[in-house]
């Protein structure tokens, strides 16, 4: 088992915090979509992006919301920098999770960065459309 210095520094989760670190730094959520468009240009950082399956048009569309969530900016950071997968941390962006706290306020390790808890309204809604 990884331990959570290991899952952090995976070169996928390095990725992640460096895109999302350059798309929060055009500003808005439409200077993000606009900034994939300058990542194509640099052939070496769009040959890391694509390396790592991050050049689908969906992909893109949830690291711009993991850049910019609606909700949880200070959960959705401290998953980003544990290394928390991009489905997970869209889920928490778009407010549908949150991170497990123990009794003492302190987030919780899981298995792949930090423990996620989905909302029930949210479950449930997911098994209605099955």
């Amino acid at each position: 088992m990884k331990t959570a210095a290991e899952i952090a520094n995976h070169p996928k989760a390095r990725m992640h915090r460096e895109l999302v670190e350059r798309l929060r730094a055009s500003g808005s959520a439409k200077g993000a979509e606009l900034s994939w468009i300058r990542f194509q240009l640099n052939p070496r950082l769009w040959k890391r992006i694509v390396t790592y399956g991050l050049g689908l048009d969906q992909k893109q569309a949830l690291l711009n919301k993991v850049a910019f969530p609606d909700s949880n900016l200070g959960e959705v950071d401290a998953a980003l920098e544990a290394g928390n997968s991009l489905n997970r941390l869209h889920e928490l962006a778009c407010g549908q999770a949150s991170i497990a706290k123990d009794s003492d306020g302190h987030y919780k390790i899981g298995r792949k960065g930090l423990k996620i808890v989905r909302h029930a309204a949210v479950i449930s809604k997911n098994l209605e459309t099955r």
